[in-house]
């Protein structure tokens, strides 16, 4: 029977050359798609992995829930709670602070400028990372530390093996000296481990251990008994930060900022989804269980394009099942035959399927922003599965179809089967199926397109052109030099405006309650400090009154917020709205307090809206106070014109060089820095555009087959029609029109998911577009296009078939 079967294969494949080239194709595409895709799931499913025992890790969150205004959730906390985790709750064996900034590194006469993680000696009892040189246990059990993972000590030593070297970290005088090097965490890991140095003594009075409003890192802990979990849950929010006040705070000031809220522990293997549904990184679990369900969907096409091609030749091979069965087959032989064809062929599809797998990751990666890599561990079972579970699946309806042919009635027939109404309904609604799944994702494609565009061009209330944000101003050692640094770079050839805030690109560090003076109704409200010309780098609107002068004796201060009453301040035109100023001109004059403060501000200024947060973030009311004096987490933003991004950015590293030759130079371009608020949609919705053109491609090659079957089985109707008038208009408008009604039919079905799927993709957005049915459309006239120029030949060339020649087959 094996070599029947294999003969039979050999036979099918060499004989029927197309069919078995559209089934290789649209099996291959459709377990390519699969396969990434089930790469990609399961990469971002096994995030944090590697962590031994990393369901008993947490992550405190702060879980903000204050009378009157929206709750709010941040993985960013104080550090203040941190001394009294332990004793607290004596399942938590060990908790670490992790505190990440950009940080001058020297080793030599190298100088470069890494995320330095600062955290507590007992990091690796929390997450005990693989330790290639050195020994973990006392790696940060003193200062003049620092632990390397093994990317930074091959950068900066040329070697794993870096234990006993030194660099300086920070401009210090002393150098720190390497006490371990960890292996390098996977790419699908929650925190970015580079540089690792215990916190210096000197840090541990400031403001993110003293004070619950400075929220500047992150906490963990490690719980050994997880069947505690739900009564420290219970023990961390009910009022918890009120317990332990901290030195800068009152419990009723800390009560109003928390409301019933504390701090949440989440587990580290669910940071990743829950960080970017609170919106501080991570990916959407909507967007993966999306791509996921494609990759089923993709695979589940190609198979029913598979089993809607077989069956569409029923009629022939009709007469071979019949006398076969005359020579002594029965059908389970026949059935095996038929299904060792499928599989045959399946296995020969899977592997077109891994090559185009393995050819596309770097593509996917790239508009994904993954780092999947081709694991044949992982790959290789599944191709195996497929191969078997698709080959079953795909061959098994066929070979019952064409197994229970009865030898008697084929071979009396005057003309071969087709396989009944039944038959020819299911290889319609397998059609129907196919452009339904290619439709939605072409409409999604158009959508995510287009909101992408609408996020690029914005309006933000700022000229984004021709602006540079300097970072690296923001290092300690320059806190002195701020002005005289800023004024240098503003005689850069080309520079027209330097100027300094902590109030820019998505950097807007300080929020808190303010009200008017009359009223108590606090308005949450981010504010910061704007140096001499700062509104001028922005091109920032003024709705009314003025801008901050140095004229203006009450318009900058050293110390703003004990500048003393009638302090100026400038508003945004939300910021007023908020106050409850009808008009920003009513807001001139008028007096406002932060809520935690008994000094008195007076508004001199209302400015348009500017939106320095990403596009998924609401607006922010901004507020301005004057200042001249040295800035914390200060940017220099710089005005060009007349050259290039890349020239101007050239010079201002030159200069920079001259003028802070021990801080390493960063920064970027407002515009790229924006970039990040669409270019992972449009990348993502190029990702989509692929699946939707592969989908429509898979669907074609179905609607070929169904054409093809369906025109042969036609044949004599149409020499009839022909006969009694029919011209070649009229065939092929009778043929076109059948063929269509499937996609049109698809389209009905597709729309009302595709506007589902996109609206809840949309209400994410602060700022979106209309949903309209323009790209629904679009779709439909585009799959209608692609559809008729799938079937357009053979339904031409019947139509002008001359009659007797089609009355002569059968």
């Amino acid at each position: 029977m094996g070599g029947a079967v294999l003969r039979s294969i050999q036979r099918q494949f060499t004989h029927h050359k197309l069919y078995t080239a559209l089934n290789l194709v649209g099996l291959g595409f459709g377990i390519a798609v699969f396969l990434t895709m089930a790469l990609i799931v399961r990469y971002e499913f096994s995030y944090d992995a590697y962590v031994p025992d990393a369901a008993h890790v947490f992550q405190l969150d702060g879980d903000y829930r204050p009378a009157g205004h929206e709750p709010m959730v941040s993985d960013a906390v104080s550090f203040v709670p941190y001394p009294f985790l332990k004793q607290d709750f004596p399942a938590i064996t060990h908790a670490v602070r992790v505190l990440s900034l950009p940080t001058p590194v020297r080793v030599g006469s190298q100088l470069g400028r890494e995320d330095v993680q600062m955290t507590d000696p007992d990091f690796f009892a929390v997450f005990p990372l693989t330790i290639i040189d050195g020994r973990a246990e006392n790696a940060l059990d003193g200062p003049a530390k620092v632990v390397l993972s093994a990317s930074m000590a091959r950068k900066y030593f040329g070697t794993d093996h870096a234990v006993g070297r030194t660099m300086h970290i920070n401009n210090a005088h002393d150098p720190a000296t390497v006490s371990a090097v960890f292996a390098d965490p996977p790419p699908n890991s929650t925190m970015s481990f580079n540089i690792l140095t215990p916190f210096p003594s000197a840090m541990l009075g400031g403001l993110p251990f003293q004070n619950w409003g400075s929220t500047w890192g992150t906490m963990w802990i490690r719980v050994g008994d997880l069947s505690t979990l739900p009564a420290m849950r219970h023990g961390l929010l009910t009022g918890y930060p009120a317990r332990h006040p901290g030195t800068m705070m009152t419990p009723a000031q800390i009560n109003a900022m928390f409301g019933s809220g504390g701090l949440m522990p989440v587990a580290l293997p669910d940071v990743h989804f829950h960080n970017a549904e609170i919106g501080d990184g991570g990916t959407s679990p909507q967007l993966i269980d999306i791509l996921g369900l494609v990759g089923v969907a993709a695979l589940a096409t190609a198979v029913v394009n598979y089993i809607n091609l077989a069956t569409s030749r029923v009629g022939l091979r009709a007469r071979e099942v019949a006398i076969r069965k005359v020579m002594g087959a029965s059908r389970r032989a026949l059935i095996v035959q038929f299904m060792g064809e499928a599989c045959a062929l399946v296995s020969m599809a899977t592997l077109v399927g891994l090559a185009l797998t393995e050819l596309g990751l770097r593509w996917v990666n790239t508009l994904g922003g993954w780092d999947v890599r081709f694991d044949w561990a992982f790959v290789l079972p599944m191709a195996i599965v497929i191969t078997i579970g698709v080959g079953m699946a795909a061959g098994l309806y066929p070979a019952l179809v064409l197994s229970a042919f009865r030898p008697a009635a084929i071979l009396a027939a005057s003309r071969s089967p087709s396989g009944g109404r039944m038959a020819s309904l299911v290889r319609t609604a397998l059609v129907v199926g196919q452009f339904a799944f290619a439709i939605t994702l072409a409409i999604c494609t158009l959508v995510m397109s287009h909101q992408a565009a609408f996020i690029r061009t914005l309006d933000r209330g700022l000229h984004q052109d021709g602006l540079i944000v300097i970072d690296s101003l923001s290092d300690d050692s320059l806190m002195n030099r701020q002005a005289e640094i800023v004024r240098r770079l503003g005689e850069t050839p080309g520079v027209t405006i330097a100027t300094r805030s902590d109030m820019f690109s998505h950097h807007t560090f300080d929020r808190d309650d303010w009200h008017r003076a009359e009223t108590r109704a606090d308005v949450n409200v981010a504010w910061g400090y704007a140096t001499p010309v700062y509104f001028e780098a922005l091109s920032a609107k003024l709705l009314a009154g003025r801008l901050f002068d140095t004229a203006h004796g009450a318009d900058y201060h050293d110390n703003a917020r004990q500048g003393g009453n009638g302090t100026s301040v400038v508003i945004s035109r939300l910021a007023a709205e908020r106050f409850g100023f009808a008009t920003p001109r009513d807001a001139i004059g008028q007096s406002v307090m932060e809520s935690r403060s008994a000094q008195v501000y007076r508004v001199i200024g209302v400015i348009d809206d500017i939106r320095f947060g990403g596009a998924h973030e609401p607006l922010q009311p901004l507020l301005y106070m004057g200042k001249q004096a040295p800035l914390n987490y200060v940017g220099a933003l710089v005005r060009y014109s007349g050259v290039s991004t890349q020239q101007e950015m050239a010079r201002l590293r030159s200069a920079w060089e001259q003028i802070a030759p021990d801080v390493p130079f960063s920064a970027t371009s407002a515009n790229d820095i924006f970039a990040d608020d669409y270019r992972a949609d449009a990348d993502r919705g190029a990702l989509f555009g692929i699946g939707a053109g592969i989908a429509i491609m898979i669907a074609c090659l179905g609607l070929y087959g169904l054409s093809t079957f369906n025109i042969s089985q036609r044949m004599q109707e149409i020499g009839i029609r022909k006969v009694l008038g029919a011209g070649t208009r009229d065939i092929l408008a009778l043929l076109t029109g059948r063929f269509l009604r499937p996609v049109l039919i698809a389209n009905v079905i597709a729309w009302p998911v595709a506007w589902v799927l996109m609206r809840g993709w949309l209400s994410g957005f602060d700022q979106r577009v209309t949903l309209t049915p323009l790209p629904f459309a679009i779709v439909a006239i585009g799959a209608l296009f692609i559809a008729l120029s799938t079937i357009i030949s053979q339904a031409t060339r019947a139509a002008r078939q001359p009659p007797v020649v089609a009355l002569r087959q059968n």
